[in-house]
């Protein structure tokens, strides 16, 4: 399948449907069509149950697409998996973290799985602890950290082996203020900086509309829209993001564009 360069994500009516009891069945994604490019930020929208977790399970090869396509760097979701998980890394809402280990202990750890060397390994860990604001915790155990430090040495953690490719959910949970602050900016790095593609998903449109450089909103399993935040409120006649959101997952105050 030819690519233009810098798609790095692609998928062609990608659908995934679950069966629940033998005449029951949930349609989880609906024939999603999407292409995201290198460096971007993009944001998945959705209310619970949209969708959005499904597609990043499938992108990263914890899913199988009962119809459709998807290609991750190139390579076909059924076929390419373990180039693409040597190249990604999936931050989950509920990601677990390792109590009776420090802050540092738990990046070295998660990096040796990739075979980075250690040299290479201490250095991106000493960088890293810095930036989210633990250096000064790296070896206390995490047992003992907030919910908020937990996240960011999640954070820290997800960034260790270099992806070219991050999927976040929700990755400012439970981080305070200045701490949510430390981890946009070092999204907004990585994105500009390095060309890291990242995929991110939020209930906090402020954050959205901060941060990603287009956005996807899924309702019911199917993608209703694409494009900057700036474009959806320009068609939609939204005052704000929050409004193009709502409008068309409810079907009430989108005035411009089409509704689904």
């Amino acid at each position: 399948m030819a690519f233009e360069e810098e798609v790095v994500i692609k998928t062609d009516g990608l659908t995934k449907i679950f069966e629940k009891g033998k005449k029951r069945q949930v349609i989880a994604l609906n024939r999603v069509d999407l292409e995201i490019r290198r460096g971007e930020v993009f944001g998945l929208l959705g209310t619970n149950g949209a969708g959005k977790t499904t597609l990043i399970r499938v992108l990263v090869g914890l899913l199988t697409p009962t119809e459709g396509s998807a290609y991750v760097l190139g390579k076909d979701v059924t076929e390419g998996i373990d180039y693409i998980r040597d190249r990604v890394s999936l931050l989950p809402q509920e990601a677990g973290i390792y109590d009776r280990l420090t802050a540092r202990e738990n990046l070295i750890y998660y990096g040796g799985f990739y075979g980075i060397p250690e040299d290479e390994l201490n250095k991106r860990a000493d960088h890293l602890l810095e930036i989210v604001g633990l250096k000064d915790k790296e070896h206390y155990q995490v047992k003992g950290f907030s919910g908020g430090m937990k996240r960011k040495v999640l954070v820290a953690r997800a960034l260790v082996i270099e992806p070219e490719i991050i999927f976040l959910d929700e990755p400012t949970t439970g981080v305070d203020t200045l701490g949510a602050r430390v981890v946009r900016n070092l999204l907004k790095k990585l994105s500009s900086e390095q060309r890291r593609t990242i995929i991110l998903t939020t209930h906090d449109l402020n954050e959205v509309s901060e941060l990603c450089d287009r956005v996807g909103i899924l309702n019911d399993g199917k993608l209703i829209a694409t494009g900057k935040p700036s474009q959806l409120e320009e068609k939609f006649r939204a005052a704000n993001l929050e409004e193009v959101f709502t409008g068309l997952v409810t079907g009430e105050g989108v005035y411009g564009g089409s509704t689904p």
